[in-house]
């Protein structure tokens, strides 16, 4: 019996060990690109390519950065990522709060289907839309404007809030506004004074989801932005490759510098979500 315990304890050890390492290389194997693109960021030219390459420069550089942060058109492209990005988090979350508290507390007919709808929306990749988009952006003679970029966006941003906070607002106890409209509130009052606290999670979730989905954004201002006047930071990136070579030192301090807000959002709102969270449980 104890030789069977002994042995039953061995094999659980081994499964434990065969499991950690196979985390550890899923980890190392997600983490690795972002560590190479910061040790090539701060790399002189002629260690770039240096075998066996290595993660530490002998010569540590911030050259590259300082060329990044000096072009005048990556301080444009970050004006415009900053107009587009904001524009769209906003508009995203008013139309969603609306839209989603309809959707959780109003049934109507093909109620169902829109939320189908909806969810089909999102299984539409952004490769098969972008022609015929790039042809009606163009009739319309909106080409080229961040108001195109913005509404691009939106399309794909809007549908995806109003699901997730839809989802939210049903958790939320209809006697809570009932309450609250007792005591003189209206149905709009109710929706902000009560719901939307108790919703804060859901809120930060669809602005964080709108955040990196707008600040990141590719294929649409790859084709609807045609000069430097709407171009953003992920298609400004490219304009250190040049015809017959890449300045690779400056290609990825331009992607650590257009990662890095992303990356701060994470850690800045994460507390936040962590207190939406508490603060729910106990107004619930």
């Amino acid at each position: 019996m104890v030789k069977m315990k002994k042995s039953v304890t061995r094999t659980n050890i081994v499964w434990q060990i065969c499991t950690y390492a196979i985390l550890l290389l899923v980890i190392l194997a997600a983490v690795f690109p972002a560590i190479w693109m910061l040790s090539t960021s701060i790399k002189l030219p002629t260690e770039q390519y240096d075998i066996p390459p290595q993660i530490i420069p002998d010569t540590p550089t911030l050259g590259n950065y300082v060329n990044v942060l000096t072009n005048s058109k990556m301080f444009d492209a970050f004006v415009n990522s900053i107009i587009i990005t904001v524009s769209v988090v906003v508009i995203t979350l008013l139309i969603s709060i609306l839209a989603g508290y309809g959707l959780s507390r109003y049934k109507f007919r093909g109620h169902g289907v829109l939320k189908i709808a909806l969810l089909f929306g999102q299984m539409i990749p952004s490769v098969v839309i972008i022609i015929p988009l790039y042809f009606l952006v163009a009739k319309t003679g909106l080409l080229d404007t961040h108001f195109s970029l913005i509404l691009a966006d939106l399309a794909l941003t809007i549908p995806m809030g109003v699901i997730m906070l839809s989802s939210f607002f049903e958790t939320v106890p209809k006697e809570l506004e009932e309450a609250a409209k007792i005591d003189g509130c209206t149905g709009i009052g109710a929706l902000f004074r009560v719901v939307l606290p108790i919703a804060k999670p859901g809120l930060i979730s669809v602005a964080i989801y709108t955040y990196i989905h707008a600040w990141e954004e590719f294929l649409f201002a790859l084709n609807l932005s045609t000069s430097t006047k709407t171009r953003t930071l992920p298609i400004a990136i490219h304009m250190f490759a040049g015809e017959f070579a890449v300045d690779w030192g400056s290609t990825m301090a331009a992607s650590a510098i257009v990662a890095f807000p992303v990356l701060l959002i994470f850690l800045s709102c994460n507390r936040y979500f962590v207190k939406g969270m508490a603060d729910g449980a106990v107004k619930g």
